[in-house]
């Protein structure tokens, strides 16, 4: 049979457009899919990432709004400031950033489908159908990539189950403010598994958002009623507390499930299709580049020897790198949802007074979380931090 690319990848977003990007570079004939007539909208993250993003990405230095060196964590009554000593992750305009990399993958001559709505995909045969202003069209490829995010209709191909969290953000100006290298997360029982998050952006504008198991609604009653009450408790340099709400985005943060395949027929899934997103902070970019190398190294075996078995060592690989990072943030996840508010203010008053902050300091990685939370269990910290009632609850997950 003959087809009409090698690589046919469903979503332009930012980790279709650098699989597509690199696959171009190999001189693969790979095009891009997508349902949006603007790259990049509407804006669907918080937009920030680690500094190391260099390592796994290009990215302009334009792009990067602010800098940001640390975290204050609050709980109820308690908060706890984290810090390093350079910058720990950028704050992002991710609009651009999404253009930029489509872009960079369209100049290296690929095909590239916009407003196209992909309604139907054949992965044993490779056949992609899509609609083009109420005119449906197909194309065929020897490889399908679904980088079609949380709504993916390949991994649905697949079989697989999703689950999901939702998140909600809004973008907020506030006075003139003081200080804009930390970040500021606050943890509440009502919130477990997820968080509120108070992000700089530049200038007196933050992104405030909360990612949880709440409802759309239920989410924007949380934010306005932490606006009202908790916002002050982040620094400022004015007497008074005023904000106005610009904007509000909302969007599904997928939840792993490693039972889920990656790879079947002809087809692969990655990014938010294939659920590849920090179970603990729903971020996802630098996972999500790091795949790519692995997803693009395996594509190219197995079109030069023809042979789509080989596709399955990306499940392989994939799994080698992220299983165990995953499972010690689940563990983590599990134990915030057996804490109280109190808990919570004991936690971080027991980490202060154990000088815990110098362990975040030191082994503190937004992408690697499993070193730090390896050196608490080294320590024996993770039992003896938290209240004795919850011992027996905790053994169960650590032990």
């Amino acid at each position: 049979m003959d087809f009409d690319y090698d690589v046919a990848i469903i979503g332009a977003g930012p980790i279709g457009s650098t699989l597509a990007y690199k696959l171009a570079k190999e001189n693969i004939n790979v095009c891009l899919i997508d349902k949006k007539k603007v790259i990049g909208l509407p804006l669907q993250c918080a937009g920030i990432i680690s500094s190391k993003i260099a390592n796994f990405n290009e990215i302009p230095s334009e792009l990067i709004l602010n800098k940001v060196k640390g975290a204050n964590i609050f709980s109820a009554s308690n908060e706890l400031r984290v810090a390093k000593d350079d910058y720990e992750a950028f704050v992002i305009d991710r609009v651009a950033y999404d253009q930029f990399l489509f872009d960079r993958a369209s100049k290296e001559g690929i095909d590239t489908y916009l407003s196209s709505k992909v309604i139907d995909v054949d992965i044993e045969k490779g056949i992609i159908y899509f609609k083009d202003n109420a005119k449906i069209n197909q194309i065929t490829s020897k490889i399908i990539v679904g980088a079609d995010g949380p709504d993916s209709i390949v991994s649905s191909k697949f079989g697989n189950d999703f689950s999901y969290f939702n998140a909600s953000q809004y973008l907020v100006k506030v006075d003139e403010i003081q200080e804009m290298d930390f970040v500021s997360v606050c943890a509440k029982e009502n919130l477990f598994p997820g968080f509120t998050w108070v992000i700089p952006a530049y200038e007196d504008i933050f992104r405030v958002g909360i990612f949880s198991n709440h409802t759309y609604k239920e989410q924007l009653a949380i934010l306005n009623d932490f606006l009202e009450n908790d916002f002050q408790r982040i620094p400022h340099n004015y007497e008074h507390y005023d904000y106005k709400i610009i904007e509000r985005y909302a969007g599904k943060i997928p939840i792993f499930n490693k039972e889920n395949l990656l790879v079947k027929e002809r087809a692969i899934l990655i990014g938010d299709a294939g659920s590849q997103i920090k179970p603990t902070s729903g971020g996802g970019l630098i996972i999500g580049f790091n795949v790519t190398e692995i997803a693009k190294n395996n594509i190219i075996n197995a079109l030069k020897e023809d042979n789509l078995g080989l596709l399955s060592n990306y499940d392989k690989e994939f799994r080698e790198i992220y299983d165990k990072e995953f499972s010690y943030q689940f563990k983590v996840q599990k134990t915030l949802s057996f804490l109280s508010d109190e808990d919570i203010d004991y936690f971080l008053e027991k980490l202060k007074k154990n000088d815990c902050e110098e362990l975040f300091y030191k082994y503190g990685d937004v992408d690697n979380q499993s070193i730090l939370i390896k050196q608490f269990l080294k320590k024996g910290l993770v039992l003896s931090l938290l209240p004795k009632l919850l011992k027996k609850d905790l053994i169960k997950i650590w032990l």
